[in-house]
């Protein structure tokens, strides 16, 4: 785990999210949620996949090929796939079942956004220092994902996340911290950082990192 890690800074230590201040109802959520087990969307899967199966057989459709299912601005749609507006009409024909598919999208979005605030904030620890702080900022950017899905091959359904890469599983904490790991230590390659002592008392990078980090997860410019 990344606690483990030697780093500049002080040693990592468990994270309130009472610590952030002005962030957004929406973001102190996310941080009450990092400790927390994702049991919801386990239970639901159990039988998801089956109930999606049999809606869709009953409305003569079929998967494969498979259906990657996203949370559009108008309800659930499939992505470039000409049997979307079939699908759409199974959905509004299934509210519950729609229903359950959204509420699995949005756990899993929920806790891959705990588990990333997790990682970072857990090996920024009390006192990070600038360049510590900028690092895990650019980190967390770059491993936000830009969308998740649902995707259905027939038999099992797994949320999945799109990065610059394309589409592929939804990462947990330990694939994150493994990430996080290869990136500090590239970082510490390529800038040669060197330890930068903090001074008592010195609260005012903390509280920016904190802040920047609520607008980086809450897609907001000028994170």
């Amino acid at each position: 785990m990344i606690s483990s890690i030697t780093q500049p800074g002080q040693p990592a230590t468990a994270y309130s999210a009472t610590a952030v201040n002005g962030a957004s109802p929406a973001f102190q959520q996310v941080l009450q949620n990092v400790s927390q087990v994702a049991q919801t969307e386990a239970v639901s899967g159990d039988t998801l996949a089956a109930d999606l199966n049999s809606a869709l057989q009953a409305a003569g459709m079929s998967a494969p090929p498979a259906l990657r299912i996203v949370a559009g601005a108008n309800g659930l749609q499939l992505v470039d796939d000409p049997r979307d507006a079939q699908f759409q009409s199974v959905m509004a024909a299934n509210p519950a079942l729609d229903a359950r598919i959204g509420a699995r999208l949005s756990t899993a979005k929920s806790n891959r956004e705990a588990a990333l605030v997790g990682a970072v904030t857990q090996f920024a620890g009390d006192r990070p220092t600038k360049a510590v702080a900028d690092f895990l900022l650019q980190f967390a950017r770059q491993d936000k994902p830009q969308a998740y899905s649902l995707s259905f091959n027939g038999t099992s359904a797994e949320v999945q996340e799109l990065d610059q890469h394309g589409w592929a599983p939804l990462k947990n904490g330990d694939d994150i911290n493994k990430d996080l790991l290869a990136a500090y230590t590239g970082y510490m390659v390529t800038h040669a950082v060197s330890v930068e002592k903090r001074k008592d008392g010195d609260d005012a990078l903390v509280v920016d990192f904190k802040l920047k980090l609520s607008r980086v997860l809450d897609g907001q410019q000028g994170a």
